[in-house]
């Protein structure tokens, strides 16, 4: 297929996806001066017998190195206050290291609707991405009445 072609169906399914809302959502993983999170949104369960759950990363991301190293990852669900949040870890800027654990202790997780602690049990190949599924060792909900954090039409939202 020539490249032309192909760039052209990666740009319509890049349009067409934005068509599809989807919940936003925290990955961490890494410890000490390797702690790293990014702002993910490609996320689902897999299964509740095993519970599992499954994330898309990029290969190039810091976070796809320390997470194929660490085989932990926690994922929290962002609530609908928390687009901010969401913003400074997609960008270049954000909170890495040592410092990474007090800021979301402090900023994440009172607006966060859910932290799933996991275990890495595989990774897949995805293109330019990889498939990471853990195995869901804790579950912690919040109690909130905050809504979920979207993503749709290239922009991040509440529930409306």
């Amino acid at each position: 297929m020539p490249t032309q072609q192909i760039r052209s169906v990666s740009d319509d399914l890049r349009s067409v996806m934005r068509l599809f809302p989807t919940g936003v959502a925290l990955l961490r993983t890494g410890e000490g001066e390797r702690a790293t999170a990014m702002t993910i949104n490609a996320l689902m369960s897999v299964s509740l017998t095993p519970p599992q759950l499954l994330v898309s990363v990029l290969h190039s991301s810091r976070a796809h190195a320390v997470l194929e190293d660490h085989r932990a990852f926690s994922v929290h669900l962002l609530g609908d206050q928390q687009a901010e949040t969401a913003r400074l870890f997609a960008s270049a800027s954000k909170p890495q290291g040592r410092d990474l654990a007090a800021f979301i202790d402090r900023y994440v997780v009172p607006g966060s609707l859910a932290r799933l602690t996991c275990s890495l049990r595989s990774v897949y190949p995805g293109g330019d991405h990889s498939l990471f599924l853990g195995h869901v060792d804790a579950v912690e909900a919040a109690v909130s009445a905050e809504g979920p954090l979207l993503f749709h039409g290239g922009a991040l939202r509440g529930f409306e």
